[in-house]
């Protein structure tokens, strides 16, 4: 299963690599930047995962730096769709995560949590609905739903980490180091058929 789990990962690398390269051509500047630190994450997430092994993803560093991938998605999704709202929203997003960093490193894990479930509460409902109302406006094509989509399998992942943390996990640990590997690759894939030119119109 761990050879398997590596290719899953490899995979989440070269589709994360090509968006980076080339599937957000097209989009403004914003959501570009924004976008490509979120496929980023995904890269190299991947990437350390396959050296290290997935039990990274329970380090408070490995949690930081995946926080900044809903983040950076909702950031460029408001920045190409809700521009008027953009520095506000980014302001919020900023603050409150500066916030997560600064009481991770004093160890203030309750607070932190506060913070972290904030964060993800906000991008995680940005992410999930504003493709829904797009849609149903009709100004986004249908493929803009694996925003959504992914934003799901994103969650999924979230909370069988978050369960796992608290001493209440839903999964055992080695279930949730088996299923991590396909629900990134997963997220990754419904991201990329929904974020990119031609999607809206």
């Amino acid at each position: 299963m761990e050879q398997i789990n590596k290719v899953l990962l490899l995979l989440v690398a070269i589709v994360a690599g090509i968006q980076i390269v080339s599937g957000i051509e097209g989009l403004g500047t914003i959501p570009i930047a924004y976008h490509t630190v979120s496929y980023g994450i995904f890269l190299i997430s991947a990437i350390f995962m396959i050296l290290l092994g997935v039990d990274i993803i329970e380090h408070d560093i490995a949690a930081l730096a995946a926080s900044l991938l809903p983040l950076g998605f909702s950031m460029g999704l408001v920045g190409e769709h809700m521009r008027e709202y953009h520095l506000e929203y980014s302001s919020l997003i900023s603050v409150l995560y500066a916030g997560l960093f600064i009481q991770k490193l004093r160890g203030q894990k309750k607070m932190a949590l506060i913070l972290q479930v904030l964060l993800h509460g906000i991008s995680g409902l940005m992410l999930f609905i504003l493709p829904i109302i797009l849609l149903a406006q009709g100004h986004a094509e249908s493929s803009f739903l694996g925003v959504s989509v992914g934003t799901g399998f994103i969650a999924i992942g979230g909370m069988a980490l978050g369960f796992l943390k608290s001493g209440k996990p839903l999964l055992t640990k080695n279930q949730i180091y088996t299923l991590f590997p396909a629900i990134l690759l997963l997220s990754v894939l419904a991201y990329s058929v929904g974020i990119g030119p031609g999607q809206t119109l």
